[in-house]
């Protein structure tokens, strides 16, 4: 009742939640420490609300003035007879009131006083000013209510000591008491508050000896509730001191906070999450026998059994539809073993729906960003539906989890070579099915472009005097065209709009931040997850390039941002706050950025979009809902930057990190709904309406970014500029069809090669030569010939050929590359049979078949290791490959722009595994060969051993 009437005197909406929660805060403090500390606690925590200090202390000190008034006149009509010059009190009380209220209102006019003060009193009037008198009205009964309720706590205390005390008695005797407790030192008014009581309880008649036992049971219950009840209801309140809130001068992310969001997500991210939620399960089922030594050496024994299981199911996600293979194992250990613990099976599903859906999905959304309490009614449904890597995900974490146990159980049980070696066994038939499966199935990831940005001795003219960088976390760019979002729809119009670019693979926060200003793939800057045990990008990033430029970039963003770019280059803002204030707290540190540090890139995460998919899920109403909110608040702050001339000669970007899929905001495994993200370029260097649907990246924000500014891009940035955009246009139109040829002392056969290539009559054909250390005139033959050649100092492989080989292409721009041997093989009139799929869209890479065609001259055991390999390869690729070690082959610009080659001596078959798993078409078509008549092959019994040590790193890498 007092928390309601506490809002009544207010101007600003305070929930009476929060009210309640702030005076059992005052009241638990009033009770643990002297001089009445909850008085002054009650303002701070009401400021945490977001009121001016002035104004809490202000409502505060009229609230607190009504209960004496209240008080007072319930002890006076209560306990009228007892107390002598009542209506005295009660009128001295009420011209004190009034007085109060006429200096805070006249005061605050004197010249003599410092303007501190008067400002203090200035804002107090107005506070005063402020308070409805309706609510002033309505706030009074409701204190009068509350103290005469008060007395129930009396009423109970006689009633346990079985003495006899009216109900308006005790209601006097409870106000008389409590007036008394206006001023007091020690904790909870301790003796005060006894002798007022028994000194009225006495005048009202009731033996010394009763009235002393009754005052000292009634405030031992008191003491009681404050110390059990209160501190539960506090909570809210206690959480207010460390929750931000959206002022002029939003609170920086603390170090304390920096490094709990690095410990929280050892627990949110699945990879840590699996190995430690099941140790701390194990310890659990273990607790009955932990002071048995032997049960120490029976558990050391099968952890260490266990470990090459929890290695494999940290190496490998099994996302979205592959995560049935993971019930799968889980169905064949429980036959193969035939063991199953009901015990560890109930405490492993209620300790995890425990984390997920009550610590995690209510009580720590609600603390950090203000969901409601009954969320886990919806978010129990999220959990099973979520497919990203986190630990939320039930269906890949569940069964992991019932695995580690079941087998750590079955061993540490059973205690034989038999139990062991049968672990080791299941756990090696795991790791190879799971390799298998994700190179055939794990395949919609997006490809990254493997081509270096293009670098010249010549800057970019600067084109934009700032780079304004707008980032929606979590927002999806199917959802946000649902939106209703006047403002983003208008930049729409006026700038250019990308509708296919892509994130990157896992899109984690951190990780798609990293890429979009490094240009790099995650594996090169090396944040592969939110969880980040090695602090910093490893490779170059737009803040650093401009540094060295003298420029200046800042990210405007929260705490686990630091652990990719440093405090040097983010400015953050405490995540622990109201989700309908976090956009509001970080455009506020934004424009502080601009107006302090004025730097030439700025780039401003909004966090509210994704929290709210997190919390309710992106199919929800309410993620819609913040999405055009978010709309509005981007509106309110471009308007603000062109009031004050931010705008002035400025390039804004409104993009995302990553999109969202289904269950709690799930992102990182790359479900359709997570990889698109939106990218709208508008105001300087950007021509407008233009709607571009080629397919782009992330990466390439980074460069454009830098090209704006006039710098050079990141050193590992991949891909092109998306600006200016006549150039990105330009650079994606039909190039030449380029012949990689890679030689190491072929110059008998090269002649007859390119004059091949020439017999061929490929218009706009370039013949590109690859010297791999050769000592004998092979670069001389085929500068002779008219080829581009390219030399290695030595000799590196055919694998780092083909790799240089396919650069040179990339930065002539080919429209399509065909592959030849240098060893005259292949024939390479039959090029056209390789380009036809790829110009008629068909494919992206073709295989020309010498064992669908001729093969003439291949003696018997080359064609079994051929027809071995090839074997091999279609197993691993679940698809049949007649010829997996041509010589011949073709790539489209697509497969080309992401064909990455990380064995040096062996290309054939990584490079098949590698197209393949990026989801490139691949088609075979016959051709015809012969073996050669001049010079010496390559392969010999160190190819043969290569080729599987080159597949095995190819699928590891993969």
């Amino acid at each position: 009742l007092r928390a309601l009437a506490w809002r009544y005197l207010m101007a600003r909406a305070v929930s009476p939640a929060a009210l309640f929660s702030i005076l059992q805060a005052g009241l638990l403090l009033n009770h643990v420490l002297p001089m009445k500390a909850g008085e002054f606690a009650r303002p701070l925590l009401l400021q945490r609300r977001g009121v001016p200090l002035t104004a809490a202390v202000t409502t505060t000190v009229l609230a607190r003035a009504l209960d004496v008034l209240a008080l007072l006149a319930i002890a006076v009509v209560a306990n009228g007879p007892l107390v002598a010059g009542a209506a005295k009190t009660v009128a001295l009380a009420g011209a004190l009131f009034a007085t109060g209220v006429l200096v805070v209102v006249r005061l605050r006019r004197v010249p003599a006083l410092p303007e501190a003060v008067r400002g203090r009193l200035h804002i107090a009037a107005t506070s005063l000013r402020a308070t409805p008198i309706r609510g002033l009205a309505a706030s009074l009964p409701l204190v009068l209510l509350s103290w005469m309720l008060e007395a129930g706590m009396l009423i109970a205390a006689a009633r346990l000591l079985s003495l006899d005390l009216a109900v308006s008695v005790a209601i006097g005797v409870t106000a008389f008491t409590i007036l008394f407790q206006v001023i007091h030192i020690t904790p909870g008014g301790l003796g005060l508050y006894e002798a007022s009581m028994t000194g009225i309880l006495v005048l009202q008649g009731m033996p010394a000896d009763d009235a002393l036992a009754l005052a000292l049971l009634t405030h031992g219950l008191k003491f009681g509730y404050a110390l059990t009840v209160a501190p539960v209801c506090a909570i809210p309140a206690a959480v207010s001191i460390f929750r931000g809130r959206a002022a002029d001068a939003p609170r920086r992310a603390s170090r304390v906070e920096i490094a709990a969001a690095r410990l929280w997500n050892v627990l949110n991210e699945g990879k840590p999450f699996s190995p430690t939620f099941a140790l701390g399960v194990l310890l659990l089922l273990g607790t009955p026998h932990w002071a048995q030594a032997a049960y120490w050496a029976r558990a050391a024994v099968a952890l260490l059994t266990v470990m090459p299981l929890a290695l494999v199911f940290w190496r490998f996600d099994f996302p979205l539809r592959l995560r049935s293979a993971l019930w799968a194992y889980l169905l064949g250990f429980v036959v193969l073993f035939r063991f199953i613990d009901v015990t560890a099976v109930a405490l492993v599903l209620s300790a995890y729906l425990m984390f997920t859906v009550v610590l995690w999905g209510t009580v720590y959304y609600h603390l950090r960003i203000g969901t409601p309490w009954t969320n886990f009614l919806r978010f129990w449904r999220l959990v099973l539906e979520n497919p990203d890597p986190t630990s939320g995900n039930f269906l890949e974490q569940v069964p992991k989890l019932l695995l580690l146990v079941l087998a750590f159980g079955h061993v540490s049980s059973e205690m034989s070579w038999s139990a062991v070696l049968g672990i080791e066994g299941f756990t090696a038939v795991v790791a190879v099915t799971a390799l298998l499966i994700h190179q055939r199935w794990f395949t919609w990831v997006p490809a990254l472009p493997q081509r270096g940005y293009a670098r010249d001795d010549s800057r970019p003219e600067r084109t934009s005097k700032r780079v304004i960088v707008i980032a929606i976390d979590g927002c999806r760019a199917d959802r946000l065209r649902e939106a209703r979002t006047p403002f983003i729809d208008r930049l729409r119009a006026e700038g250019v709009d990308y509708t296919d670019v892509s994130t990157v693979y896992p899109a984690r926060t951190v990780t798609c931040f990293a890429s979009m200003l490094t240009g790099a793939a995650p594996a090169v800057h090396g944040m592969r997850s939110n969880f980040v045990p090695s602090l910093g990008v490893k490779c170059e990033s737009v803040f650093d390039v401009l540094r060295r430029e003298g420029m200046r970039g800042v990210l405007v963003g929260i705490a686990h941002l630091v652990d990719a770019f440093g405090e040097r280059d983010v400015r953050t803002v405490t995540a622990v706050m109201d989700n309908d204030e976090i956009d509001g707290a970080l455009i506020a540190r934004a424009k502080r950025v601009l107006e302090e540090e004025a730097p030439d890139l700025l780039v401003l995460q909004l966090l509210s979009v994704d929290q709210t998919g997190h919390a309710r899920g992106s199919y929800h109403d309410e993620y819609l809902a913040k999405i055009e909110e978010t709309d509005r608040a981007i509106e309110r702050f471009i308007g603000w930057c062109e009031e004050r001339g931010y705008l002035d000669g400025t390039t804004v970007l409104v993009t995302a990190d990553h999109g969202q899929g289904r269950g709690i905001g799930g992102h990182g495994h790359m479900s359709p709904p997570e990889i698109t993200v939106p990218c709208i370029w508008w105001r300087a260097g950007v021509p407008a309406h233009h709607v571009v649907t080629e397919p782009r990246f992330i990466t390439e924000i980074a460069p454009t970014i830098c090209h704006l500014l006039g710098t050079p891009a990141p050193a590992e940035t991949v891909g092109r500029a998306l600006l200016p955009l006549a150039e990105s246009l330009e650079s994606m139109r039909d190039g030449p069809v380029v012949f990689v040829v890679p030689a190491h002392n072929e110059e008998e056969n090269l002649p007859e090669v390119l004059a091949g290539i020439r017999r061929a009559a490929v218009p706009g054909s370039v013949s590109v030569v690859v010297d791999d250390g050769s000592t004998d005139a092979t670069a001389h033959v085929a500068e002779a010939c008219g080829a581009v050649v390219v030399r290695h100092g030595e000799n590196r492989g055919l694998g780092a050929a083909l790799r240089t080989g396919l650069a040179v292409a990339r930065d002539l721009d080919a429209r399509v590359v065909v592959y030849l041997d240098a060893d005259g093989e292949y024939d390479p009139t039959e090029a056209p049979l390789l380009l036809g799929p790829i110009e008629r869209g068909e494919a992206d890479y073709v295989l020309g078949s010498r064992f669908a065609g001729t093969a003439t001259g291949m003696t018997r055991p080359r064609r079994a290791a051929n027809a071995a390999f090839s074997l091999l390869l279609s197993v691993l690729c679940g698809r049949r490959i007649s010829d997996g070690q041509t010589g011949m082959r073709a790539f489209s610009r697509r497969a080309l722009e992401v064909a990455e080659i990380v064995h040096d001596y062996n290309y054939a078959q990584v490079l098949t595994l590698d197209l393949l798993h990026k989801r490139m078409r691949m088609t075979e078509v016959p051709i015809t060969y012969r073996r050669r008549r001049r010079g010496r092959s390559f392969i010999n019994a160190q190819y043969l051993w290569r080729v599987p040590l080159g597949i095995a790193r190819e699928m590891l890498n993969g």
